[in-house]
Protein backbone atom coordinates (compact mmCIF):
# COMPACT_ATOMS: atom_id res chain seq x y z
CA UNK A 1 0.00 0.00 0.00
CA UNK A 2 2.66 2.22 0.80
CA UNK A 3 4.09 1.89 -3.09
CA UNK A 4 0.81 2.66 -3.80
CA UNK A 5 0.22 5.82 -2.24
CA UNK A 6 3.73 6.89 -3.34
CA UNK A 7 3.26 6.22 -7.29
CA UNK A 8 0.08 8.09 -6.46
CA UNK A 9 1.58 10.79 -5.28
CA UNK A 10 4.41 10.90 -7.43
CA UNK A 11 1.91 11.09 -10.72
CA UNK A 12 -0.12 13.83 -8.75
CA UNK A 13 2.96 16.06 -8.35
CA UNK A 14 4.39 15.17 -11.86
CA UNK A 15 1.09 15.68 -13.57
CA UNK A 16 0.00 18.83 -12.15
CA UNK A 17 2.88 21.24 -12.86
CA UNK A 18 2.73 20.93 -16.68
CA UNK A 19 -0.73 21.95 -17.70
CA UNK A 20 -0.35 24.89 -15.69
CA UNK A 21 0.06 27.28 -19.01
CA UNK A 22 -1.47 27.91 -22.18
CA UNK A 23 1.03 28.09 -25.65
CA UNK A 24 -1.01 30.81 -27.21
CA UNK A 25 0.74 33.86 -24.28
CA UNK A 26 2.91 35.41 -26.79
CA UNK A 27 2.50 38.80 -24.84
CA UNK A 28 3.56 39.93 -21.72
CA UNK A 29 0.43 41.25 -20.14
CA UNK A 30 -0.26 39.60 -17.12
CA UNK A 31 -3.68 38.64 -17.86
CA UNK A 32 -3.21 35.11 -15.95
CA UNK A 33 -6.63 34.27 -16.79
CA UNK A 34 -6.26 34.24 -20.68
CA UNK A 35 -2.61 33.12 -20.16
CA UNK A 36 -2.97 29.71 -17.68
CA UNK A 37 -6.36 28.67 -18.07
CA UNK A 38 -7.30 26.16 -20.26
CA UNK A 39 -7.10 21.74 -20.43
CA UNK A 40 -3.27 20.14 -20.83
CA UNK A 41 -2.72 16.80 -22.11
CA UNK A 42 0.26 14.81 -20.79
CA UNK A 43 2.21 14.32 -24.47
CA UNK A 44 5.55 12.86 -23.00
CA UNK A 45 7.09 10.92 -19.23
CA UNK A 46 10.64 10.91 -19.45
CA UNK A 47 13.00 8.89 -17.89
CA UNK A 48 16.42 9.21 -17.27
CA UNK A 49 17.23 6.00 -18.56
CA UNK A 50 15.32 4.14 -21.37
CA UNK A 51 13.73 0.96 -20.40
CA UNK A 52 11.71 -1.90 -22.44
CA UNK A 53 8.50 -2.15 -20.38
CA UNK A 54 6.39 -3.35 -22.52
CA UNK A 55 9.01 -5.59 -23.49
CA UNK A 56 8.92 -5.59 -27.39
CA UNK A 57 12.78 -5.30 -27.67
CA UNK A 58 13.09 -1.49 -28.18
CA UNK A 59 13.92 1.13 -25.58
CA UNK A 60 12.22 4.32 -24.65
CA UNK A 61 13.13 7.37 -22.66
CA UNK A 62 9.57 8.21 -23.15
CA UNK A 63 7.77 5.84 -20.96
CA UNK A 64 4.43 6.70 -22.94
CA UNK A 65 5.89 4.41 -25.68
CA UNK A 66 5.93 1.75 -23.41
CA UNK A 67 2.69 1.55 -21.69
CA UNK A 68 -0.73 3.23 -22.57
CA UNK A 69 -1.62 3.26 -18.85
CA UNK A 70 -0.31 7.05 -19.02
CA UNK A 71 -2.85 7.85 -21.76
CA UNK A 72 -5.62 10.09 -20.93
CA UNK A 73 -3.46 11.76 -18.11
CA UNK A 74 -4.75 15.96 -18.23
CA UNK A 75 -5.07 18.91 -15.75
CA UNK A 76 -7.52 21.19 -16.37
CA UNK A 77 -6.35 24.82 -14.70
CA UNK A 78 -9.54 27.20 -14.33
CA UNK A 79 -9.19 30.91 -14.81
CA UNK A 80 -10.44 31.15 -10.91
CA UNK A 81 -6.86 29.70 -9.88
CA UNK A 82 -7.89 26.52 -8.79
CA UNK A 83 -7.18 23.20 -11.23
CA UNK A 84 -8.14 19.48 -11.14
CA UNK A 85 -6.22 16.46 -12.48
CA UNK A 86 -6.59 13.34 -13.69
CA UNK A 87 -3.65 11.30 -13.78
CA UNK A 88 -2.71 8.32 -15.30
CA UNK A 89 0.12 5.81 -15.21
CA UNK A 90 1.53 2.37 -13.75
CA UNK A 91 2.00 0.93 -10.48
CA UNK A 92 4.08 -2.25 -9.70
CA UNK A 93 4.05 -4.73 -7.22
CA UNK A 94 7.61 -5.38 -6.56
CA UNK A 95 7.28 -8.14 -4.01
CA UNK A 96 5.66 -10.23 -7.07
CA UNK A 97 6.75 -8.35 -9.84
CA UNK A 98 3.67 -7.38 -10.97
CA UNK A 99 2.23 -4.27 -12.58
CA UNK A 100 -1.43 -2.30 -13.38
CA UNK A 101 -2.62 0.74 -14.97
CA UNK A 102 -3.18 3.61 -12.00
CA UNK A 103 -5.71 6.66 -11.73
CA UNK A 104 -6.18 9.23 -9.67
CA UNK A 105 -7.91 12.52 -9.81
CA UNK A 106 -6.43 15.49 -7.25
CA UNK A 107 -7.41 19.20 -6.82
CA UNK A 108 -5.64 22.37 -5.84
CA UNK A 109 -5.17 26.11 -6.17
CA UNK A 110 -2.48 27.77 -8.37
CA UNK A 111 -0.26 30.41 -8.95
CA UNK A 112 2.11 32.51 -10.74
CA UNK A 113 5.34 32.29 -9.08
CA UNK A 114 7.29 33.93 -11.45
CA UNK A 115 7.57 35.22 -14.54
CA UNK A 116 5.38 36.46 -17.15
CA UNK A 117 3.86 35.86 -20.52
CA UNK A 118 5.64 33.22 -22.63
CA UNK A 119 8.16 32.25 -19.56
CA UNK A 120 6.35 31.46 -16.17
CA UNK A 121 6.69 29.55 -13.32
CA UNK A 122 4.23 28.24 -11.56
CA UNK A 123 3.14 26.56 -8.13
CA UNK A 124 0.33 24.29 -7.49
CA UNK A 125 -0.76 23.28 -4.22
CA UNK A 126 -3.09 20.19 -3.29
CA UNK A 127 -3.75 18.18 -0.58
CA UNK A 128 -2.24 14.13 -0.96
CA UNK A 129 -4.26 11.09 -0.52
CA UNK A 130 -2.55 10.54 3.10
CA UNK A 131 -3.73 14.09 3.86
CA UNK A 132 -0.28 15.87 3.62
CA UNK A 133 -0.16 19.59 1.62
CA UNK A 134 1.65 19.40 -1.53
CA UNK A 135 3.42 22.50 -3.27
CA UNK A 136 5.24 21.71 -6.83
CA UNK A 137 6.64 24.28 -8.93
CA UNK A 138 6.24 23.91 -12.59
CA UNK A 139 8.32 26.02 -15.58
CA UNK A 140 6.25 27.24 -18.82
CA UNK A 141 8.80 28.83 -21.75
CA UNK A 142 6.90 29.43 -24.62
CA UNK A 143 4.38 26.62 -25.27
CA UNK A 144 6.09 23.64 -23.27
CA UNK A 145 4.93 23.10 -20.00
CA UNK A 146 7.60 21.01 -18.09
CA UNK A 147 8.14 19.44 -14.28
CA UNK A 148 10.78 17.53 -13.19
CA UNK A 149 10.90 15.17 -10.20
CA UNK A 150 14.59 14.88 -9.10
CA UNK A 151 15.71 11.40 -7.85
CA UNK A 152 11.98 9.71 -8.27
CA UNK A 153 11.06 6.32 -9.10
CA UNK A 154 9.55 4.89 -12.67
CA UNK A 155 8.43 1.52 -13.52
CA UNK A 156 11.10 -0.96 -15.47
CA UNK A 157 11.73 -4.56 -15.68
CA UNK A 158 14.33 -6.61 -13.90
CA UNK A 159 16.66 -9.44 -15.80
CA UNK A 160 13.94 -11.86 -15.19
CA UNK A 161 11.28 -9.63 -16.72
CA UNK A 162 9.49 -8.88 -13.39
CA UNK A 163 7.75 -5.76 -12.84
CA UNK A 164 10.21 -2.99 -10.56
CA UNK A 165 10.81 0.59 -9.77
CA UNK A 166 14.08 2.13 -11.24
CA UNK A 167 15.25 5.53 -9.02
CA UNK A 168 16.01 8.79 -11.44
CA UNK A 169 14.82 11.69 -12.68
CA UNK A 170 11.26 12.00 -14.43
CA UNK A 171 10.29 15.17 -16.56
CA UNK A 172 6.72 15.73 -17.73
CA UNK A 173 5.53 17.35 -20.64
CA UNK A 174 2.11 18.74 -21.21
CA UNK A 175 0.58 20.28 -24.22
CA UNK A 176 -3.02 22.85 -24.28
CA UNK A 177 -5.53 21.15 -26.24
Amino acid sequence: MKKINLFVCTLAIAGLGFTSCSDDDSSNTGNTDVEIAGTYDLREVNTQEATDFDEDGTLHINQMEESDCYNNSKVTFNADNTFTADMNGIIVNEDNGTSACAQTTVSGTWEIYAGTGANVVLRVRYEDDNGDNVVANFTKQGGKLTMYELFSEYPDRNAQGGAVYTNGDVEFIYDKR
